[in-house]
């Protein structure tokens, strides 16, 4: 498995503060354009109908908590969810998740699941780092490295 990663993925020859605003950054121009191409001003929790990566499942996972409703129903923060495929480099479409009855499946040995929230009052992106405890088996750095090869892309072979 070591010998796959390391010839399937570049070397990033860049330091951890560096690689943490760069991915970063690259996850709220996704989120950006996602929101941006959106079928739905207001959507349902799952939508996907924005343009996405070729390789990342961005969907829509519910509004902003509402201080004054005591809800989550807070129409102008919009919280996202953004899976990024171990194989995405590989030129296949994203696999699709199991459903269970509150959303999708993740699979932490196989994806990283980061999430991100989307004020569109000032249209800025705040991404959640997912090395704060999001649960994966996909070390930091082949995430990083991921995220960089899919916003250039540098995928193996596109379909």
């Amino acid at each position: 498995m070591h010998q796959r990663k390391e010839a399937l993925l570049p070397k990033i020859n860049l330091i951890m503060n560096e690689k943490i605003s760069n991915y970063e950054s690259i996850i709220e121009h996704w989120i950006t354009d996602f929101v941006e191409t959106m079928k739905y001003k207001n959507p349902d929790v799952g939508d996907r109908t924005g343009d996405q990566p070729f390789g990342v499942k961005i969907i829509f996972d519910g509004y902003g908590f509402n201080e004054k409703s005591n809800e989550n129903d807070d129409i102008d923060m919009l919280t996202f969810a953004v899976f990024v495929h171990r194989d995405c480099l590989n030129g296949k479409a994203f696999t699709e998740h199991s459903k269970t009855p509150w959303g999708v499946a993740h699979r932490p040995d196989q994806e990283i699941c980061i999430f991100a929230h989307y004020n569109k009052k000032t249209s800025l992106t705040e991404v959640v780092p997912f090395e704060d405890g999001n649960k994966t088996k996909l070390s930091n750095e082949l995430i990083y490295q991921l995220i960089y090869n899919i916003e250039n892309g540098n995928y193996k072979n596109l379909p």
